[in-house]
């Protein structure tokens, strides 16, 4: 929508059509002509965080840049990493007080498990003092990757629900909980509601709620045949977002139907959070 329309109308067009909050999603943190990136970022986070306020316009969550070229080393330390810590201060700026991290993923993960899982742990270890210092969250999101020669979807790091759970349980820190993508179980062989059992109330404070047909990340809009997801969701008691990761559900609409398209997602969504019955 924002891609589209623009910060201010796309987030003024998703209000309007109904949603209580909305996530910041800073995908384009990767690019150097960024506003996040460039000299005058602050001001530019400042602006927005100020045209949201006088609008009523709540961020409750952000997502933090991903797409770097992680395996050369010199964009990891020099690049990648500094934005990712920059995208805590201006999610804190914006109201968010949880941000969505990938993992870092960038090899093989067949046969890379362990040493996968402890660079992960250093990796989010590391953040914890900028969680503190912005007053912000992270949550580790589930994950999957190509297989590189047999070119279909397989596992990642923190894709079965025990692995996502002891980044948790391992971390144990107040800063660190789990984003249960509910697109990317079902593509590693996982269901959703068995996922969200085995996370708990106490670790699972984040969703990205999407759908797709077990063979690709489409990221369109959840059916409704959801019933399990909703009652395991009720049954943990689960106190989190219920953040909507549909974005190709928009993509082939005409500008001037947006707003309505916008609507019944919301008006899904409310559906989907009335079966839930918390």
């Amino acid at each position: 929508m924002v891609n589209t329309l623009g910060f201010e109308e796309g987030v003024l067009t998703l209000k309007r059509a109904g949603y209580d909050a909305l996530d910041l999603s800073l995908f384009r943190m990767t690019r150097n002509d960024s506003p996040y990136v460039c000299d005058g970022w602050r001001e530019y986070t400042e602006a927005q965080r100020r045209f949201a306020d006088a609008n009523g316009i709540v961020f409750n969550q952000a997502h933090a840049p991903f797409s770097f070229k992680w395996d050369d080393p010199e964009v990891r330390e020099g690049t990648a990493q500094p934005r990712v810590l920059r995208s805590f201060e201006i999610a804190a700026m914006m109201g968010a007080d949880t941000i969505i991290v990938h993992p870092l993923h960038y090899c093989e993960y067949k046969g890379h498990e362990e040493e996968m899982h402890e660079l992960n742990l250093a990796y989010y270890r590391s953040m914890i003092p900028y969680c503190r210092e912005y007053g912000i969250k992270v949550a580790v999101e589930n994950m999957w990757q190509n297989d590189r020669r047999r070119r279909f979807i397989t596992y990642d790091v923190a894709a079965h629900p025990e692995d996502l759970a002891a980044y948790i349980d391992e971390l144990d820190s107040e800063w660190i909980v789990a984003c249960l993508d509910l697109g990317h179980c079902g593509l590693v062989g996982e269901e959703a509601d068995n996922c969200i059992r085995i996370l708990g109330h106490d670790r699972l404070k984040a969703l990205h709620v999407h759908d797709n047909n077990y063979r690709e990340d489409s990221h369109t809009m959840p059916g409704m045949n959801w019933d399990a997801i909703c009652s395991a969701l009720h049954d943990i008691n689960y106190d989190g977002e219920f953040t909507y990761e549909a974005d190709s559900f928009l993509r082939n609409f005409p500008k001037d139907y947006l707003e309505r398209a916008a609507a019944f997602m919301v008006q899904t969504g409310r559906y989907l959070i009335d079966k839930i019955g918390l």
